[in-house]
């Protein structure tokens, strides 16, 4: 058998644990624990002397195809039955949440393997989005005990808002966002007796993965946070990822649960550097960072207090992806520089009534308007109908890239200016990161914040490139 044991594990000291317990169990059913995922239960299920759990945050990484579902489904399932917990699986990818979902009711059919555990379920509600397992109360003769109830969410800033949880479970942590994670937490303020648990599993994240939260939690075990359980299988650096000595060690379930072909599959198509990161665990350097397009010191460093009146002008408009919505922004260059603020931004419960008249307003005095986002763009172009030619313009995808690329180089040139009391534009363009998009290799705002940044950029873009000119002084707004 392969290493059972983790390269890097943290735990705080404890003295009983139900582990033995949760094995049992989960042989039960049919899923017989390995010794290293006993390793990990164990610290899970860890009591302290007033019987509450002594690791109120855990966090795993190990390799793919190793086990972790089988964990989660142990795990779960003793909270649902045994411990009345009500417990919230959350994942990054809506159909990694219901491939857990469709195991475990087929698991608790009737007519399935096993009937006596599907006799204790009092309803599996099915529906994409809502699906729910509950179990009904039960009487023994120590009286009455609450039967637990889990739920099933993808992640986002609000997907998981009104749910309510003893335990959440947060597979493919390496996604996972502050900003997810604030919706999360209040999700387990009504956990009995303030006995909470956030299970966190994943790999090492990709270059690119705007996730924080995952390598965050990790650091805080390195440090010795109380009340932290990491379990890790892993390498230090790149190293020989040839080595068979070193995939062993990181593969606990090599040659069980993961069939030593497969690993040559991907040896064969893998880079060395992915290949390190996804099959032995390896945590870059700079693993989980965020690529932020722009600088927060530099651009800060733009901002001036005073917005200038001359100049020609133009204006921006970018609507959310969701459709939920819109940002308005303008440009203007003045004395060989540019100034960028930020006009409005408003739900789109608001229509678009109120944007279309602001717009037409400006049509003989700003040089142009460019008007971006799909889930908006062409319903504001509709309704303004005939414009002055050239004021109105839909950027092509190119143009959008263009569009990103004169915001940063502006930044970095120092050749830009930004309107000093507008806290939302400075959050926007030093969160915002770099995003793929198109087919060219291009790049566009992403994160959590990017319209008001996206929104300035296309008014920057429009009165550079721009051929129409009114020559008319007006301020801004």
């Amino acid at each position: 058998m392969n290493n059972q044991l983790p390269t890097f594990h943290v735990a705080p000291d404890y003295e009983r644990t139900m582990g033995d317990a949760a094995y049992e169990f989960g042989a039960s059913f049919g899923i017989k624990l390995d010794p290293w995922q006993r390793v990990v239960m164990n610290d899970w299920l860890a009591l302290d002397d007033a019987g509450k759990w002594v690791c109120s945050t855990c966090g795993l990484s190990v390799p793919r195809q190793n086990g972790k579902t089988a964990l989660v489904k142990v795990r779960v399932m003793l909270g649902i039955f045994s411990l009345g917990e009500t417990v919230l699986f959350t994942s990054h990818e809506v159909r990694t949440s219901r491939q857990v979902f469709d195991a475990l009711a087929e698991m608790l059919d009737p007519n399935g393997a096993f009937p006596e555990l599907a006799a204790q379920v009092q309803y599996i509600k099915r529906s994409n989005g809502y699906e729910e397992i509950k179990v009904s109360d039960w009487l023994d003769g120590d009286g009455w005990h609450k039967g637990g109830k889990l739920l099933f969410s993808s992640r986002s800033k609000g997907a998981s808002r009104g749910f309510t949880a003893d335990v959440v479970v947060a597979d493919e942590a390496m996604y996972m966002t502050d900003e997810q994670v604030a919706a999360l937490v209040p999700t387990m303020a009504s956990a009995v007796g303030g006995d909470m648990q956030f299970i966190m599993l994943g790999t090492p994240p990709a270059p690119g993965d705007n996730g924080t939260v995952f390598q965050a939690t990790r650091e805080s075990a390195k440090k010795g946070k109380t009340g932290i359980s990491w379990c890790e299988w892993s390498v230090e650096d790149i190293g020989d990822v040839n080595d068979w000595e070193r995939i062993e060690r990181c593969n606990p379930s090599l040659g069980n649960r993961l069939m030593r072909k497969a690993v040559d599959n991907e040896l064969a198509v893998m880079s060395p550097e992915t290949f390190a990161r996804e099959r032995l665990g390896w945590w870059s350097p700079t693993a989980g960072l965020p690529d932020f397009a722009i600088p927060a010191s530099k651009f800060e460093s733009l901002a001036v207090d005073t917005a200038p009146t001359e100049g020609r002008v133009a204006y921006g408009v970018r609507f959310s992806a969701d459709g939920s919505e819109v940002s308005l922004a303008a440009a203007r260059l003045h004395d060989g520089t540019a100034y960028v603020e930020q006009i409005r931004r408003e739900p789109m419960a608001m229509g678009l009534g109120w944007l279309a008249e602001w717009i037409e307003a400006r049509k003989r005095t700003g040089c142009c308007c460019v008007i971006d986002g799909r889930s908006g763009a062409q319903a504001l172009v509709d309704r303004l109908g005939t414009m002055p030619k050239g004021y109105v313009v839909t950027p092509t995808t190119v143009q959008v890239v263009a569009a990103c690329t004169a915001m940063v180089d502006s930044v970095n040139e120092g050749t830009l200016e930004w309107f000093r009391p507008q806290a939302d534009l400075f959050d926007s363009a030093t969160t915002s990161t770099r995003r793929k998009i198109g087919s060219s290799g291009g790049w566009g705002f992403g994160g959590e914040n990017p319209i008001p940044i996206e929104a300035a950029s296309l008014a920057l873009w429009g009165v550079l490139n721009s051929k129409r000119d009114p020559n008319r002084k007006q301020r801004i707004g």
